[in-house]
């Protein structure tokens, strides 16, 4: 392993995975980058960030570690094979389920290395507690993970939680685009675990005794044939078709599960500087997911735009329900589980999620102190410049 000291002597830290603003873990690394560049210690990024993803202003932060980037990325070059190692360094590996990592943390080792993860597959097999020993330590981002860690004997962990932008996520009037309609909004990658059936067949329902009720999806899946599990559920026919351009066809499937065409749209991927306006026209968001390895983004996101949200109360979101702040789906019962892999995962129960609905409904008034409520936590206390300085903190 070939020894590098200069990359890392004014940068002790440095990233595996790629920073954006269209997934959690892109936004994981830019948030903890801006914190780092605020503190005076630039990150070494080994990835690429994707700037083009990036509003104008953190893109404008962040292009300054390109140049770190460039010099790394022509040193691995030269390097061909060989791992390198990042003297005087902490490198944070970014783990996958099974505590997998990615390619670059082959190519790289610290004179400290640090597992990130977030993880919903709980089967700890005799390789996946090497790979997870193997970190001088790991940080999780709930609970839920840290609990199942501690039980397989890891006890050096930590804990930071994701957190919300309040600047990005500013309160805006609603432009009333869905007139006078009740509006509902589900979002989330398409997947068994994230529960979107449970939300069509409760939506159903409600639907039917609410026919001013509209459901607004943003449920695009950039890894389409990853939303195929979601056929395991007696509640859909089938898992959505994947169309000629790649892409989920959610509206089909919705009316292929009942819902009626006039009762529900689908947003498709919403860029950052969407997510405001389109959450200022909803009334209710339902999050019935099966797990969470950490703590849902865009429930927090919905939480920190004042919509009234009802959340499953299993794993990751443990970590966001908090008296009064939502309506918890409170009868979950364990997902059947044959290969020890959905531990802790919870089902929850369709006419509990009809019921909250129906609450949310008649009574606004109540509806709006909770999400008062769930939004001065998440901005008080789940930002993501509370979640870096935690996370820096953590892997220091």
């Amino acid at each position: 392993m070939a020894l590098m000291g200069k990359p890392c002597a004014e940068q002790n830290l440095a990233l595996t995975w790629q920073l954006s603003e269209i997934h959690g873990w892109g936004l994981v690394g830019v948030h903890t980058a801006l914190h780092l560049i605020d503190r005076g210690r630039p990150p070494l990024l080994l990835e690429k960030p994707l700037l083009s993803t990036m509003r104008p202003e953190n893109r404008k932060r962040l292009e300054s570690l390109m140049d770190g980037h460039q010099q790394i990325t022509a040193i691995a070059d030269r390097s061909g094979n060989r791992m390198l190692g990042l003297n005087d360094c902490t490198v944070l590996h970014a783990l996958g389920n099974g505590f997998v990592a990615g390619p670059l943390s082959a190519r790289f080792r610290g004179s400290r290395n640090v597992g990130v993860i977030a993880f919903e597959d709980t089967l700890f097999d005799e390789d996946t507690l090497r790979r997870a020993r193997s970190y001088d330590r790991i940080v999780v981002h709930s609970e839920y993970n840290r609990a199942l860690l501690a039980e397989q004997g890891i006890t050096d962990v930590d804990c930071a939680f994701q957190g919300v932008d309040p600047d990005e996520l500013a309160p805006v009037p609603p432009a009333r685009r869905f007139g006078d309609r009740f509006v509902v909004f589900a979002g989330g990658k398409v997947e068994f675990r994230k529960g979107q059936d449970i939300v069509l067949a409760a939506f159903r329902r409600f639907h039917e005794r609410h026919p001013d009720a509209l459901l607004v999806t943003a449920w695009h899946n950039p890894w389409p044939h990853t939303s195929a599990d979601i056929a395991e559920s007696p509640l859909v026919p089938s898992a959505p078709a994947v169309g000629d351009n790649g892409k989920l066809r959610i509206v089909e499937w919705a009316m292929d599960c009942g819902v009626p065409p006039e009762g529900f749209v689908d947003m498709g991927f919403l860029g950052r500087g969407q997510i405001a306006a389109i959450l200022a026209e909803c009334h209710a968001a339902l999050f019935p997911n099966r797990c969470e390895g950490a703590t849902n983004l865009v429930a927090m996101e919905a939480m920190a735009c004042g919509v009234p949200i009802i959340l499953s109360a299993n794993t990751g979101h443990l970590d966001l329900i908090r008296d009064g702040n939502c309506l918890p789906l409170s009868r979950q019962v364990p997902v059947p589980d044959p290969a020890g892999r959905r531990r802790g995962w919870g089902e929850s129960s369709v006419e509990e999620a009809v019921a909250h609905l129906e609450t949310l409904y008649t009574d606004r008034a109540a509806a709006l102190s909770r999400a008062d409520k769930a939004r001065a936590f998440l901005r008080g206390e789940r930002t993501w410049r509370a979640f870096a300085e935690t996370f820096v903190t953590a892997v220091a």
